[in-house]
């Protein structure tokens, strides 16, 4: 498996987790990583326009590279 490096594309492995993360930050063991939402949600629901971003904070144990 290769490295995962700022600007990657994550799954989370945490149940109820949907879709996919942008890698923004990486601090020793804790990766910082963001979801865009452009109005649609991965389960079909319409969430509106704006610029929403979920944001997380996990190890390394908890994503996988896309």
């Amino acid at each position: 498996m290769s490295k995962i490096k700022v600007g990657d594309l994550v799954r989370v492995l945490i149940v109820g987790m949907d879709g996919y993360y942008t890698v923004d930050e990486i601090n020793e063991n804790t990766y910082k990583l963001s979801q865009s939402y452009s109005g649609m949600s991965t389960r079909g629901h319409f969430s509106g326009k704006g610029s929403y971003k979920h944001q997380l904070e996990v190890p390394i144990e908890k994503i996988k590279k896309a």
